[in-house]
């Protein structure tokens, strides 16, 4: 049961992540055409609270069992690899 809990959890922060990816991008495509973003930007920043809310609860989540501790550091791990070059990326 733990594991399948785990795993319907980092689904969910799967597409939490893919929303937050999905309205930056249309954000910057918007900005770029001079269109007023302010109601996108709002859905944004609820996006991101979203998924570091997933987030944050996946981290306090206990678990039993060594391979779902370790799928959770895979994900988190490749979670923060993304944004790591992400940002880097950004910063050029």
């Amino acid at each position: 049961m733990e594991k399948i809990l785990l795993m319907i959890a980092i689904d969910y922060h799967e597409q939490a992540r893919a929303e937050v990816a999905r309205l930056v991008l249309s954000c910057t495509r918007l900005k770029a055409a001079g269109v007023d973003t302010e109601l996108l930007d709002k859905r944004l920043e609820t996006a991101r609270d979203v998924e570091r809310c997933i987030r944050d609860e996946m981290l306090r989540c206990p678990t039993e069992y060594i391979e779902n501790a370790a799928a959770k550091v895979v994900h988190l791990r490749r979670t923060f690899t993304q944004d790591h070059a992400t940002s880097e990326a950004g910063g050029r």
